[in-house]
């Protein structure tokens, strides 16, 4: 049971632009897509594995695969799947594998069919997944290679929406999580006040705002990147500008307060 397992989570990795992220080998981006991204991925002989240019094993990640299972992804060798609107496109070794036309109605249909067996999404969270799917072009690659992975390309102006609870709860694009805040720390946080808190990272400047007002601005150079990468052990010392290119964003409900439906970059 646990190599079965361990062969589905190969699968997935595999194709995990589905929940994060056009291909560093295929056609840009649509001009159109308010989000974009592109996320290479590569697993060695030993089970090692970059994402984006980051060594995970510079996380603490070890190898997460047995040696049977990594034959399996070794015979897979690489594969490329797209996400563009209401279409997803997966290759594997360069061939067309499959093609999925999915409207918002046959994703609702899906979801109901899904429901049936155990797996339930939230009425919210699909919103929120719909409005994602109609505004981001999503592109991964996974290889079977001992070289590192390409940088990741990131350009998301939607920001990912993060709820905080009275209790402690913790909800990311409305779906809860098994864990949350201490209830000593949410009470810090309602001492302040604050409702709401935005971080947007926009080419290397961070800017920050609580309840719509501006913190001080924070810039990274490559050189501090740099550093910070030897230290952590992440591997993407020697190529930063991608990491410097990024943007991203995040809108912070705190107890009591509400979304800021603010976009990043603008």
């Amino acid at each position: 049971m646990n190599r079965k397992i361990q062969i589905v989570a190969a699968l997935l990795l595999m194709c995990v632009a589905l929940v994060v992220s056009a291909n560093v080998y295929a056609e840009s981006p649509s001009p159109a897509a308010a989000n974009t991204a592109q996320v290479d991925i590569t697993i060695n002989a030993n089970g090692e594995i970059t994402v984006g240019g980051i060594a995970l094993k510079g996380l603490g990640v070890g190898p997460l695969f047995d040696a049977q299972t990594l034959n399996y992804i070794k015979t897979v060798n690489s594969a490329h799947l797209v996400l563009e609107g209401n279409m997803v496109n997966l290759d594997i070794q360069g061939a067309p594998a499959m093609k999925i036309e999915w409207s918002p109605a046959s994703r609702k249909t899906a979801m109901d069919i899904a429901a049936q067996y155990g797996i339930y999404v939230t009425p919210e969270v699909m919103a929120r997944a719909e409005e994602w799917i109609t505004s981001s072009n999503l592109d991964v690659t996974a290889r079977y290679t001992s070289d590192p992975s390409k940088p990741l390309a990131l350009s998301a102006s939607k920001m990912v929406w993060i709820d905080v609870a009275q209790n402690g709860a913790i909800a990311i694009e409305r779906g809860q999580l098994a864990y949350g805040i201490d209830p000593s720390y949410v009470a810090l946080i309602r001492q302040s006040g604050a409702k709401n808190t935005t971080v947007c990272v926009n080419k290397g400047t961070i800017q920050a705002k609580v309840d719509g007002k501006a913190l001080p601005a924070i810039t990274i150079f490559p050189k501090g990147l740099q550093v910070l990468s030897q230290t952590l052990n992440l591997g993407i010392d020697q190529n930063v500008d991608p990491w410097l290119k990024a943007l991203i964003g995040v809108d912070i409900s705190l107890p009591g307060g509400a979304h800021s439906n603010t976009a990043c970059g603008q």
